[in-house]
């Protein structure tokens, strides 16, 4: 048989557990109410439907707005190609260069300096595609492109 003094531990350890429970489910339907004046479930359960309704609508928008963003994005300066070259024999050093500025569909402009010892002369021609339609490109030219677009 067993010891009256264990079945009253038993169930005072029961109890503390019951307790417990019951403690940690008052308060969470307490926050679950907190800014509803009538306290019942309906209510409750409405006030949470509303609440994730609203969140649906805004969660929407900002979809919207990002998708928005990433569009208008593509369109903005980001794949660089640059290149420091010798075009001339008779100067000295890379001081002639290439570079193009490109978005993300392969659209910008490339702008080429070739300096020798009398001038500098500056180029610039639109890329579109990644391609110049127009005017031949020189092969420092094109491996400027095809870096930016890498």
């Amino acid at each position: 048989m067993i010891p009256t003094i264990y079945l009253y531990g038993v169930a005072a350890l029961w109890l503390t557990v019951i307790t417990v429970l019951l403690t940690r489910m008052l308060l969470h339907y307490k926050n679950l109410t907190a800014d509803i004046s009538k306290k019942d479930l309906i209510s409750s359960l409405n006030h949470l439907i509303s609440i994730s309704e609203r969140n649906s609508e805004d969660i929407k928008l900002l979809t919207e707005k990002l998708n928005k963003e990433v569009k208008e994005n593509k369109r903005h300066l980001q794949k660089i190609g640059f290149k420091r070259y010798n075009p001339f024999t008779d100067t000295g050093g890379d001081q002639s260069f290439t570079t193009a500025l490109l978005d993300d569909l392969g659209d910008g402009i490339m702008i080429s300096s070739l300096h020798s010892r009398e001038n500098t002369r500056l180029y610039a021609k639109r890329v579109t595609g990644g391609k110049v339609d127009s005017q031949v490109l020189s092969s420092e030219e094109q491996e400027v492109i095809k870096q930016a677009l890498k």
